[in-house]
């Protein structure tokens, strides 16, 4: 580095970052857990020991946490003939601890400990003085089968143990896709999509191509042409990026804090999300089935909870577009007139134009389409998906001191029991502590 750190104003901060970086790891074994066989065979000789509504606090603050306004800072209008803009892609100008594709902040949390499984409906900052506000879905941890598909075998020895915290992130991929259509099919993009499982039909887009004397693109060459499989995979692939910066956020704090846990893979996400509640209830979701034959059902929402922009709990494809719009543009939307905006001063008094109308129609004709010929909205990935999951727990340091070098176990995680819990009674029954802000 050309600058020391001694000559920073902030080099506190930064050595602080650096720290976290250095000794950032999974640390799997917790307190009440064992490894039966191989060469780390180990029995933890303390109880498990629940977390803190303080601890859990700081964890959701840092995957979903609510920081204020974010810049905004986007081009919303072309230059003359240009194909840029379109920033009024975002859909909302509050902000979160961590990014998300069109500030859709798609992605929800949901949590589960020995007390219940909970849906984090907001997550204030832990110096504001207010408590996180949690809906309690049901009693008692949820409990994943430790088995294959539900659980991958190789966690099953240490994921959702008693007093570990769970959390399982869940996005809503179903609205950044309507969202995106309104960009794509822009005069700026112009994009054209093919079913090339139904003979290469036009997805609805017949009255839109340049050939016929519309605005997209339909000629090969111009390469702004999509198969339906394809623009499924890229947007399913850019609302599922979000989940991952949740986890690693987490995980940050979680080594601040001097936790254990970490990232891992759920299995099969359908089964967490609640596809066959008489194997395990999972989170709840309803999946709507298809009434086309071969065509899977979708998970579409947690009814009263947390409803997807899709049928049963929309009565069209159609009315999901115009909702999008006037969540966007209506009287009390992001954009509107009356509507908060980051920025203090603007260069100019015009207000943000909104998706043009043909974009609109042209992504109801799509979504019209999709729905009427697979009976489900995304037609080739689900509306809803979870696809990791991330744990919290307190370190058995014991473990890490029979088998690893003494720097295994950082300063914050050897002396976190006694920061955190010096007031408890080791193996003492907790009672809940996520019930501070639960509303039923």
């Amino acid at each position: 580095m050309t600058t020391p750190l001694s000559h920073l104003s902030h080099a506190t901060d930064l050595e602080s970052i650096l720290g976290i970086l250095r000794s950032r790891k999974t640390r799997r074994f917790g307190c009440g857990m064992e490894i039966p066989e191989g060469p780390l065979r180990f029995q933890s000789q303390l109880p498990a020991i629940p977390l803190s509504k303080e601890e859990l606090h700081y964890l959701l603050f840092a995957g979903v946490g609510q920081t204020g306004m974010h810049l905004g800072d986007m081009q919303y209008a072309p230059r003359h003939g240009g194909e840029d803009g379109q920033g009024m892609a975002i859909m909302s100008f509050q902000g979160r601890t961590v990014p998300s594709p069109c500030a859709a902040q798609a992605t929800r949390m949901f949590v589960t400990d020995d007390t219940g499984l909970y849906f984090v409906a907001r997550v204030p900052d832990p110096d504001s003085g207010e408590t996180p506000l949690l809906v309690k879905l049901r009693e008692g941890r949820l409990e994943i089968p430790r088995e294959m598909p539900y659980m991958l075998s190789f966690n099953q020895w240490y994921v959702n143990r008693p007093g570990t915290l769970y959390f399982i992130p869940v996005t809503d991929i179903a609205s950044v896709y309507v969202n995106l259509l309104l960009v794509l099919f822009s005069s700026e993009c112009g994009y054209f999509v093919v079913d090339s499982d139904n003979g290469n039909a036009a997805c609805g887009l017949d009255g839109f191509r340049r050939s016929r004397g519309g605005h997209l693109y339909d000629d090969m060459a111009k390469r702004r042409t999509m198969t339906l499989r394809d623009i499924d995979v890229a947007i399913n692939d850019t609302a599922l990026q979000e989940q991952a910066v949740v986890c690693q956020n987490m995980f940050l704090m979680e080594q601040a804090l001097g936790l254990g846990g970490g990232i891992h893979s759920v299995g099969s996400g359908r089964h967490l999300l609640g596809w066959e509640p008489r194997i395990f209830e999972g989170l709840g979701f309803h999946f709507a089935p298809s009434p086309v034959s071969g065509i899977r059902s979708n998970p579409v929402g947690v009814p009263d909870v947390w409803e997807g922009p899709c049928p049963p709990f929309l009565p069209s494809m159609e009315e999901a577009v115009l909702r999008m719009m006037t969540s966007k543009f209506g009287e009390t939307g992001t954009y509107s007139g009356s509507g908060a905006r980051p920025w203090t001063v603007a260069s100019t008094s015009s207000s943000i134009r909104k998706h043009e109308e043909r974009a609109v129609e042209a992504t109801i004709a799509f979504c019209t389409y999709v729905m009427k010929t697979y009976g489900r909205f995304p037609a080739h990935t689900d509306a809803f998906k979870t696809v990791v999951a991330f744990q919290a727990h307190h370190v058995d340091v014991g473990f890490y001191d029979t088998f690893y070098p003494h720097e295994s176990v950082p300063q914050a995680h050897r002396d976190h029991l006694m920061a955190w819990h010096r007031g408890d009674r080791v193996g003492e029954p907790v009672s809940s502590l996520l019930q501070e802000g639960v509303h039923p």
